[in-house]
């Protein structure tokens, strides 16, 4: 399971990589299977990115979409089969906020998978099957250091973050068949400087070993996982531009200007004399 834990923060995390370039935003769909690792990181470059993999015994996909803010993955597995496989999303994008400071700016992050298994179960740790979900979320100003290889709370600069937490829950005690969803969330509420950039980071990831036994795991979170922001006493822009999909802040109606007051209220004056003419001449 250690083993399982650090290939894990390896893609979060981005350890095992160079030196990290600067990144204003990011998408970055990863695969894991059988030793080998799919990477579609895209820096400062497309919005949305998708990376899939097929075979007799395995299915994997990952989709990361900065326009809406979702990230989206499926792991499915037929065991026997001891290796590790991991379906993995990561995002960031840098916003510029511009509003009242001491108004809070909401940020969620909300995600469900569903499960669905009908395999054995085996009482040993070296031999059993592995189920995990494993969720990042964090904010940062902008400039602490943190970049697209950097970020959670495993790294360097977690700390620097103004909010930076985990979930991770395993299924290792559910029996031998069962399905369900499994809904949660991450996020804060954040007093922000009008005008200062920050920095978001999001990641969802799907990890699982079948073990010894034959049967099916399958780890569904295709239909939603979703980033949002809502700013109620402002309003934000970012550098890939499709991150404002992420902004969830409710449209308010729209305040007629004073000379369209003028107007309407001479419009009502003209409505008004119509009527009065036409109950004259049904009376007459």
């Amino acid at each position: 399971m250690i083993r399982k834990a650090a290939m894990l923060i390896a893609v979060t995390a981005g350890l095992g990589f160079s030196a990290a370039a600067q990144a204003d935003y990011f998408v970055r769909p990863v695969l894991q299977y059988q030793g080998s690792l799919q990477d579609g990181i895209d820096i400062n470059g497309a919005t949305s990115n998708s990376q899939t993999y097929y075979d007799g015994s395995t299915a994997l996909e990952a989709h990361v979409d900065l326009s809406d803010g979702t990230i989206k993955t499926l792991l499915s597995r037929y065991g026997p089969s001891n290796n590790f496989s991991g379906a993995t999303g990561v995002m960031g994008d840098t916003i510029r906020y511009t509003g009242a400071s001491d108004v809070a700016v909401a940020f969620t992050y909300d995600f469900n998978v569903d499960l669905f298994v009908d395999q054995a179960f085996v009482d040993d740790p070296n031999d059993a099957r592995y189920l995990a979900l494993d969720v990042y979320f964090a904010v940062f100003e902008a400039g602490t250091g943190a970049n697209w290889e950097s970020w959670t709370i495993f790294s360097p600069y977690g700390d620097l973050a103004l909010y930076n937490d985990r979930a991770f829950v395993t299924f290792q005690d559910e029996g031998e068949s069962f399905s369900y969803n499994y809904a949660g969330s991450l996020g804060t509420d954040l007093f922000l400087e009008s005008g200062k950039s920050y920095e978001v980071y999001a990641a969802f990831n799907l990890l699982a070993t079948p073990g010894s036994m034959p049967g099916e795991i399958t780890m569904d979170a295709l239909h939603t996982s979703t980033i949002g922001i809502v700013a109620p006493g402002g309003s934000f822009t970012s550098e890939s531009g499709a991150f404002l999909g992420f902004d969830k802040t409710p449209t308010p109606g729209a305040v007629p200007e004073p000379a369209s007051w003028a107007m309407m209220i001479a419009g009502f004056g003209l409505i008004g004399n119509t009527m009065r003419r036409r109950a004259g001449l049904v009376m007459a």
